[in-house]
């Protein structure tokens, strides 16, 4: 027999672990989370131990619209004995491994509206209940939450190659790489591919041969971390962002991009120091490259039986070509529906590029009945802007979610104090 909830999410990382953390004090609605992983992971792939969060530890599940909850990171820190070591530190960051660690004690202690080992194969709509199917079991809910993540974007051209030496930096396979006198190319100079590139230099998958980091970027840009950039990282600055012309909105999106995109300061400096040290200490100015303002613009193979990658160089206004044992493919994400959704696609209100069309709370709109409620978290970059895939107001947006999920107010909207930049009118 299949049991009903009020509200059934699809996927648990972050953005749902937050959710799921501030409805856990909401205890007369049943809700149920489904992850087809063994339990919480946080890209694992990707968690080198030189790896730091790019925003505050306070900004973590809960913290900034329930101070008081139990699944704060400041008390992961009490309850795990860490929070006078963990001063002692003096960081304002934590490492990822540390926020993955932080997120899987969450996970266990509210266990009961988390089930992994449960992939989602389908969702239809039927007798005005979400019908969904996991391993072949079936539930049903009154409301829906989709935080499938986003998909790695992979050139057209480069997919008839792709395998155990052509693939996404999010694949499991840079886990499993050995590049031993190999020749290395990391395609995409964000902070993935700069720590990719740094953990390569210092061998963690054997010493290659050499290892070059392509760009389309000028330079290794930082991340913009000064105070008023971080005013777009603000729930009122949202809020206005949200109401203003949507054609206005993509290009004020691109023109905060190292606001996000950019790579940590503190880790360039480290990045720097390496290749001083390795070219002017240990003298091997060959190992590692950094070329800017590269686009790949296609794959070949090689008379060697390796690749041969070839970029549009806009420096210089000519083509380049270099050969390589690796092509790691730091490219990026984009946003598209999950496959769960094909049975109710034609029920949900998409844009011209086949995204959501959200409200001010993140619910989608759709052609169903307004009494059912389907939310997405992390695919409304296009309507709620910059901080949207980011973790620094994901507890706000969970407050937001709630209170319209609950048609109630659970969590006090805050009074955020008007900032020193003024947008609109007064």
């Amino acid at each position: 027999m299949s049991q009903h909830y009020h509200l059934i999410g699809v996927g648990i990382g972050p953005f749902h672990l937050s959710l799921a953390a501030l409805l856990d004090k909401v205890k007369d609605h049943e809700v149920k989370f489904f992850d087809q992983k063994p339990h919480f992971q946080w890209h694992p792939e990707l968690l080198f131990n030189d790896a730091d969060m790019q925003t505050s530890y306070l900004k973590d599940l809960v913290t900034a619209v329930d101070p008081t909850s139990p699944h704060s990171f400041l008390n992961y820190l009490v309850q795990n004995g860490l929070f006078y070591t963990f001063m002692n530190t003096n960081r304002k960051v934590i490492t990822r491994c540390e926020f993955e660690l932080y997120c899987q004690w969450v996970s266990k202690n509210i266990r009961g509206p988390l089930a992994f080992n449960s992939s989602v194969q389908d969702i239809e709509f039927v007798d005005n209940k979400f019908v969904v199917t996991t391993n072949g079991e079936t539930h049903t809910s009154t409301h829906l939450s989709i935080a499938t993540g986003l998909t790695p974007r992979i050139p057209e051209f480069s997919k008839p190659f792709l395998g155990t030496s052509v693939f996404h930096a999010k694949s499991p396979l840079l886990m499993s790489q050995d590049f031993t006198n190999k020749k290395v190319l990391i395609i995409g100079g964000g902070q993935t591919g700069v720590e990719i590139f740094r953990n390569g230099i210092q061998g963690k998958w054997g010493k290659p041969a050499e290892i070059k980091l392509f760009s389309r970027r000028q330079n290794l840009e930082p991340l913009d971390e000064s105070p008023f950039t971080n005013e777009y990282f603000n729930p009122k600055y949202v809020e206005q962002f949200f109401a203003i012309d949507h054609k206005e909105k993509a290009g004020i999106v691109q023109s905060q991009k190292l606001a996000s995109d950019g790579n940590t300061p503190q880790y360039l400096e480290l990045l720097y120091n390496d290749l001083y040290r390795l070219n002017h200490i240990e003298k091997n100015t060959q190992l590692a490259k950094i070329l800017p303002k590269r686009t790949l613009i296609g794959i070949e193979k090689n008379a060697a039986g390796g690749y041969k990658a070839i970029f549009d160089n806009s420096f210089l206004y000519e083509k380049e070509s270099f050969d390589a044992d690796i092509i790691i493919l730091s490219t990026g994400f984009v946003s598209t529906l999950p496959p769960v959704l094909n049975k109710i696609k034609h029920l949900l209100e998409l844009d011209t590029e086949q995204r959501f069309k959200l409200d001010r709370s993140f619910r989608v709109k759709w052609k169903g009945p307004a009494e059912n409620k389907i939310y997405a978290l992390n695919f409304s970059r296009h309507l709620h802007g910059i901080a949207e895939p980011q973790t620094s107001l994901m507890a706000w947006r969970s407050a937001t979610i709630i209170n319209d999920l609950m048609d109630k107010e659970i969590y006090k909207p805050q009074e955020v104090v008007p900032t020193f930049i003024q947008y609109g009118r007064e």
